[in-house]
């Protein structure tokens, strides 16, 4: 995509750094060549003196300063609430003489008695250089930047070709946290790309050698370090220094600089701290693309300081400069508060099956209703601006046209290629971005938070939800559960077209766009296990009638749940649902269930069951010596530990019950790790029978299946009457509604 014309290409951005006052870019261009570019930066911070006598005196002291190069008397808006002309103020901008000279100069006038408040000091020096899109054009002349151009929405779309070198470091001790001058370096693992994963061993001084040969060999892009416990320390630098190794991994040898992350240079260095060993650099890109930041940073910093540093850049390009926090809230009283803080709506689910369900959901409902009603941190006095598109509806517009962009791109791509999946990674990305922008409209730890503007959003989603009550209801239709922003509403004889047809008037009705889901064949709305005759949110399943399963909050959906019970219970539920209607799902439909059960309860008690079926899996949350109590997995970790393996909190545990009623904890569960290859083991079957029919009863329960059925006498017998008292209460319910 060279562009001859203007004598520049287009690249991908990879990484920044800014010493003294010239800006390093990396970029990697399109047919894969990486570059390194020169810019010049020029630091600049701003001050607001206390008066124009205090601000003439200051303007003179500072341009007699050797630290500042320049000083400017500029206009700026200072308070994002104060919107009239009043609002922007008198301010000296400050061009230190070089970042060297930035922090000394602003401790010095944070003590100065003629200084009000400083602004544009409390983000980083890359943030006020890059505060554009991740693709740049350059010039080809030579290797000194020209410009930064933006491109269109159209045409960054693509996933850049960077390349990740993943990296674990394993000590010689198991010791956690790692203990820099005791703990040495034992191995180190890697993969490259799609390669296969390999090694490195022998002497610590040989590991990190060989180890740096290898980076340097491949020339990767970006370094992940998956180790959990290194996130805080780069052990692989401290062990160099203390080895006396004058390495590097970077694109230059910069081994002499005491910046350990400068040893890096022209690479992106990561820490992964989930112990994922696959990045989703789709979302890594969203993530730097939506907060104008590097992939660095952009991977490091949490959602909060991602929509912060968003918000800055729409700051300045509307004339504001960046004070350290607004605190901007409206006094109260207890009474107003509780009266508008509500959050949220829900209709209860009716408990129970149900023939004939679709799900409506708000496409974005938050969103869309903040660009609707132009709602943004800087409703003042709780009256919705009106003149101008505010800063928050501004910035969420961006994101739904985005997401909506790679919607109608997925479209185009085959289900499952790659190009699809590259777009539900973005789609999901953006989504993510979207929730916590309103979520963090009243949060502590937004500069402009304001939780008028928080209430304001969740009041309009309140009346939207009642409004969709009334038109759900007025077309003959019931309203089975409502979920903020999802709708589940039935009708026995309605054709999907009638669905569509109800659809199209909310959409009318409320000016929100609306999907339509799902269409349920059967669905199971679930009580609460503690309380039977309470409803549970976000706790059903059912099939549609295209023959899917769909479920929430039960054994399938679980990520510790054995493999084994999550495939039972998937078979459970298709011979559940496998009849016409649900008279026949109460009769027929259940005693094939319970055949099924019966069937699969052998298996397990002959001990069919495959060990790979059987596993768990949990996290460890947090480091095994603070755990007051021995839970499997923990039991499991000490275990690992014990045998030398290295554990840290993240780490997945997988074990098996090998005996749950063992008197040491220690060897109710085996852990994988330690189960040797070709070795028969075995497991409780009595433990992993009761997993089942627990399984077993959060399906079958509603129509009346308890465990003691099959002799589980040790747990408590439930009264399984409720289910009957609800049916005949419903009944009476939706007579009363017809008269």
């Amino acid at each position: 995509m060279d562009s001859s014309r203007h004598g520049s290409s287009k690249a991908w951005l990879l990484d920044v750094c800014i010493e003294r006052n010239h800006a390093i870019i990396w970029i990697k261009t399109l047919d894969g060549k990486i570059l390194k570019l020169f810019d010049i930066y020029q630091p600049t911070f701003y001050v607001l003196p206390k008066n124009g006598y205090e601000g003439d005196s200051l303007f003179q002291v500072l341009s007699q300063q050797s630290m500042v190069k320049n000083l400017e008397w500029q206009d700026k808006f200072t308070d994002l609430f104060e919107l009239d002309t009043h609002g922007m103020k008198r301010l000296i901008c400050v061009y230190p003489e070089s970042i060297l000279h930035y922090k000394p100069l602003v401790k010095r006038l944070e003590h100065d008695p003629r200084v009000a408040q400083l602004f544009n000091i409390d983000f980083s020096h890359i943030q006020q250089y890059l505060f554009t899109k991740l693709k740049i054009e350059y010039d080809k002349s030579d290797s000194r930047l020209i410009k930064i151009s933006k491109i269109t929405e159209e045409e960054d779309v693509a996933t850049p070709p960077f390349s990740i070198l993943y990296f674990e470091i394993h000590t010689a001790s198991s010791s956690s946290p790692y203990n820099l001058g005791h703990d040495q370096i034992g191995e180190i693992s890697v993969r490259y790309s799609q390669e296969l994963e390999i090694s490195f061993e022998g002497s610590e001084e040989n590991i990190i050698t060989e180890f740096c040969k290898y980076v340097l060999a491949k020339d990767p892009d970006i370094l992940i370090c998956i180790s959990n416990h290194f996130e805080h320390k780069n052990v692989l630098f401290e062990r160099m220094s203390v080895l006396g190794l004058d390495l590097f991994l970077g694109r230059e040898d910069d081994s002499n600089n005491n910046n350990k992350t400068d040893r890096i240079r022209g690479r992106v260095y990561l820490s992964n701290n989930s112990a994922q060993k696959d990045l989703d650099l789709a979302c890594l890109i969203e993530r730097a693309r939506f907060s104008f930041l590097p992939l660095g940073p952009a991977a490091r910093y949490g959602i909060n300081r991602l929509i912060d540093s968003r918000n800055c850049y729409e700051l300045i390009q509307r004339g504001f400069v960046i004070p350290g926090s607004y605190q901007h809230e409206h006094i109260r009283t207890v009474e107003e508060i509780i009266a508008k803080d509500k959050g949220g709506m829900i209709f209860s689910p009716q408990i129970g099956l149900h023939e004939n369900v679709v799900v409506l959901d708000y496409e974005n409902e938050y969103a869309n209703l903040i660009v609707k009603h132009n709602l943004s941190y800087e409703i003042e006095k709780e009256i919705i601006i009106q003149n101008e598109k505010g800063i928050l509806p501004t910035i969420i517009e961006k994101v739904l046209e985005r997401r909506m962009l790679f919607k109608n791109l997925q479209k185009k791509f085959v289900v499952d290629t790659n190009e699809w999946f590259l777009c539900d990674q973005r789609i999901a990305a953006l989504k993510s971005i979207l929730v916590c922008l309103y979520g963090t409209t009243g949060s502590l730890w937004n500069r402009l938070a304001n939780v008028v503007t928080f209430e304001e959003i969740n009041r309009l989603s309140r009346k939207v939800l009642i409004k969709t009550k009334d038109v759900v209801q007025a077309h003959g239709f019931e309203l089975v559960y409502a979920d903020t922003d999802s709708v589940f509403l039935k009708k026995r004889s309605a054709s999907l077209k009638d669905f569509e047809c109800v659809k199209d008037a909310l959409t009318r009705e409320t000016g929100l766009p609306m999907s339509l889901e799902h269409h349920y064949k059967f669905l199971v709305l679930l009580p609460l296990e503690a309380d039977q005759r309470m409803e549970a949110l976000k706790h059903y399943f059912g099939i549609t009638h295209a023959g899917e399963l769909i479920a929430r909050g039960i054994e399938i959906r679980r990520h510790d749940a054995p493999n084994f019970i999550k495939e039972f219970q998937s078979e459970l539920l298709q011979t559940l649902f496998d009849c016409n209607d649900s008279t026949q799902v109460y009769s027929k439909a259940y005693d094939n269930a319970l055949l099924l059960v019966t069937r699969t309860i052998d298996k397990v008690m002959t001990g069919e069951i495959e060990v790979q079926d059987l596993v768990v899996s949990k996290l460890l949350r947090q480091d095994i010596d603070k755990y007051r109590s021995l839970f499997p997995h923990v039991s499991a970790a000490i275990r690992l530990r014990e045998a030398g393996k290295s554990l840290v909190r993240g780490e997945n545990i997988q074990y098996i019950h090998a005996d749950a009623q063992h008197k040491n904890p220690l060897c109710r569960v085996t852990p994988i790790g330690l189960i040797k290859e070709g070795k028969q083991q075995k497991y409780d079957k009595e433990k992993y029978r009761d997993l089942l029919l627990e399984a077993t009863e959060t399906v079958l329960g509603y129509f009346g299946f308890d465990t003691t059925v099959y002799g589980d006498t040790g747990r408590k017998i439930r009264n399984r009457k409720w289910w009957n008292e609800l049916r005949e209460e419903r009944i009476r319910d939706i007579e009363a509604e017809r008269i």
